[in-house]
C-alpha cells in the first residue's frame, strides 16, 4: 500500500495532468473528494468505466480503503477525465436496496475490464457475455461508486460522449 500511495499514485497523477494523459486516460481518471473528518481535498487515480452520463468506479479491496466512504457525506466530486476538469455528484452503492444499480455498475465495469471480472470469478460464455448469476453474487459484497456527470456547458469545455 505504501508503494502505491507514495510512488505509483503520484506518478500516475503527473501523467494524467500532462499532455501525455492519453497513455492512461482511457481507463484511469483522477477523482477529488473532500475528507468527511478533515475537510481536506484528496485526489486519487482510479480505474473507471463510462456509461452515458455516469462514471462507474469499483474500489479494489474496498474494505481496506477509506476514500470512497467520504462520498457518503460529501458527494460533490471533481474528476480529471481525459484532460478535462469535470464536476459530478457521487453516490456510493453498497446496500441491498441498491442491488439493481450495483449489478448495472458491475456489468459496465466488467465489460470494460474483463480481467477484473475474472479476478472476481465472473465467468463469460462462448459469446463473451458475463454470467448474470456471478455478477449478482458479487453485487452482494462489492461497493460501486457511481458519479453522475453534470450536463455539458460550453464554458466548461466538456462534451459528453
Amino acid at each position: 500500500m505504501w508503494f502505491m500511495n507514495k510512488i505509483v499514485n503520484p506518478v500516475v497523477r503527473i501523467i494524467l495532468r500532462s499532455p501525455m494523459h492519453g497513455l492512461l486516460s482511457g481507463s484511469v481518471l483522477l477523482i477529488t473528494c473532500t475528507g468527511r473528518k478533515s475537510g481536506k481535498a484528496y485526489t486519487l487515480p482510479v480505474q473507471y468505466a463510462r456509461d452515458n452520463h455516469a462514471i462507474y468506479i469499483v474500489p479494489g479491496n474496498a474494505e481496506e480503503k477509506t476514500w470512497w466512504r467520504n462520498l457518503r457525506q460529501c458527494p460533490d466530486v471533481r474528476l480529471w477525465l481525459k484532460g478535462e476538469n469535470i464536476t459530478g455528484e457521487a453516490e456510493v452503492l453498497e446496500n441491498a436496496e441498491q442491488t439493481t444499480m450495483i449489478i448495472h455498475g458491475l456489468s459496465v465495469f466488467f465489460h470494460r475490464f474483463p480481467t477484473s471480472s475474472k479476478n472476481h470469478n465472473v465467468r463469460t460464455d462462448s459469446n463473451g457475455q458475463l454470467n448474470q448469476g456471478d455478477i449478482e453474487r458479487e453485487a452482494r459484497s462489492m461497493v460501486v461508486v457511481r458519479v453522475k456527470l453534470e450536463p455539458y456547458t460550453p464554458s466548461k469545455g466538456y462534451e459528453p460522449r
